[in-house]
């Protein structure tokens, strides 16, 4: 048949469709669960079978040849569908986990933003002043000092205070990393 179908008659392929299609999807079948899969994957086999027309008289074994293509096919099938769902677990971690950690590093950042400003306002009048000074407009100990007419060494003094009783506060944990972050330290 291969013979007659290299020489032009049409009808020899599709005899060898006939032929071996019905097991070829059978088989397909069996790999897969999929009957479009299988279909397209018996498809494909006879599509590689036209392909090769001119060498296809070296053929041994026709239902040999289809089956070594058709089990390649599911092996490629098979390995794009792992990665595709490895790409998807992974996208769907990633972002997943991203979300929600920014979301919670947010929450928790607006949370001890909020603590620390309650705290804050527990501080004696003067050392709240010059912790204020430093966090909010950024001033050196030299420009807190000059403003409140106060020394350098009080200045220090003043941050030293605030900044023990808000360690207290907050326990010396990463938190307190968080709080140094959040004025500017």
């Amino acid at each position: 048949m291969i013979l007659l179908w290299q020489e032009g008659d049409d009808y020899a392929f599709e005899y060898l469709y006939h032929k071996y299609s019905i097991q070829l999807l059978t088989i397909a079948m069996q790999k897969t669960n999929d009957r479009e899969m299988a279909k397209e994957l018996v498809q494909h086999a006879f599509i590689t079978l036209f392909n090769h027309k001119d060498s296809a008289h070296e053929i041994a074994s026709l239902m040999a040849y289809f089956y070594t293509s058709l089990k390649n096919r599911i092996l490629d099938q098979h390995r794009h569908d792992l990665i595709h769902k490895r790409y998807e677990d992974y996208t769907a971690y990633f972002h997943g986990s991203v979300c929600d950690n920014n979301l919670h590093t947010y929450l928790e950042t607006k949370e001890l933003e909020q603590r620390l400003n309650e705290e804050i306002k527990k501080l004696p009048p003067q050392c709240k002043n010059v912790f204020r000074l430093r966090r909010e407009q950024d001033m050196s100990n030299r420009e807190i000092a000059a403003q409140l007419n106060i020394s350098v060494n009080t200045v220090e003094q003043h941050m030293r205070k605030a900044l023990k009783s808000l360690k207290v506060v907050f326990q010396f944990g990463q938190k307190i990393l968080l709080i140094l972050a959040l004025i500017h330290w």
